[in-house]
């Protein structure tokens, strides 16, 4: 858990310096929550999340904040980790607009999503 926060703070401090047009490269929605999920999937040792490491400049995570390829490839990683539960993710692809997460038809939460994922 500690080590998620420190990624997450990681993650802000890096966006806090990050002009509004580069944001706007990166985010979708909310690039801390769709960030999260990916590091939430690597920290559960789901397969294809091995390349996510803030202090590698060769890192996945740090490639994708210039290449919407691989950003909308990992977009379908994660939305593939929860249709395999029965969850249907919706990438916003906005700054501050966050994903949609829906389970049996009903919108839940992220945190509900991952529950679900893990079993609870």
């Amino acid at each position: 858990m500690a080590n998620r926060e420190e990624n997450l703070k990681k993650i802000n401090a890096e966006l806090e310096m990050m002009s509004e047009e580069e944001l706007d490269q990166v985010a979708g929605g909310s690039w801390v929550e769709f960030t999260a999920d990916m590091f939430d999937a690597k920290k559960r040792g789901i397969p294809g999340f091995e390349n996510l490491d803030l202090t590698n400049p060769d890192s996945d995570i740090i490639k994708m904040i210039g290449d919407d390829n691989l950003r909308h490839k990992y977009v379908d990683k994660v939305a593939a980790v929860f249709a395999a539960h029965g969850i249907e993710m919706t990438y916003k692809g906005k700054l501050l607009e966050a994903n949609i997460y829906k389970f049996n038809g009903k919108e839940i939460s992220r945190e509900q999503a991952w529950q679900i994922v893990d079993g609870k």
